[in-house]
Parts: C-alpha cells; sequence; structure tokens
C-alpha cells in the first residue's frame, strides 16, 4: 500500500500498489483494518473535495 493522505483523526488513505486494482482504500489506525473508500484516485478526489470537513466513506 501507498499511503498518500489522512482523515485528520489518525486513519490514513492508501492506494494497493497493482495494476489490475487503482481503488483507493482507508486503513483504521485503531484496528488495522482496510476500508473501500474509492475506485480510483479522480473518485477519491471529487468525493473529499465534495465533503464537508472529515471524510467518510
Amino acid at each position: 500500500m501507498l499511503f498518500f493522505g489522512d482523515n485528520g483523526g489518525g486513519d490514513q488513505f492508501a492506494f494497493v500498489l497493482t495494476h489490475e486494482r487503482p481503488d483507493i482504500f482507508v486503513w483504521d489506525h485503531e484496528n488495522d483494518s482496510r476500508l473501500w473508500a474509492a475506485r480510483e484516485l479522480e473518485d477519491y478526489l471529487h468525493r473529499s473535495l465534495a465533503g464537508d470537513g472529515d471524510w467518510y466513506w
């Protein structure tokens, strides 16, 4: 995983480094889980910029 940002609460967003899957996941720092957040970087940016602060999926 390539981490590139966080939500301000400790959870981090990351790329899965494979050519077959450009999805973005969020890593939960409290329990080491990984949840799907967006289908690609462009989708992530649209979703996060449209939010009202703390970004959730």
